[in-house]
């Protein structure tokens, strides 16, 4: 519970601090640096939380 939790936290932080570089970058007027921002910082969340792992199930008696 503690290690997924901490990695959907690292995916969020990333993602807003590549948003908030871009958000900064687009108020400079600077587009091409502002995408450079954006879509690694993305791609990094979403690679991390592809491999959160998952939660585990209750196993009930006789019941999988």
């Amino acid at each position: 519970m503690v290690i997924r939790l901490v990695m959907l936290t690292a995916a969020a932080l990333t993602t807003a601090a590549g948003f908030t570089a871009s958000a900064y970058s687009l108020t400079q007027g600077q587009t091409d640096q502002a995408i450079a921002f954006a879509w690694p910082s993305l791609a990094i969340s979403i690679a991390i939380a592809l491999i959160v792992p998952k939660r585990r199930q209750r196993v009930e008696a006789g019941v999988k």
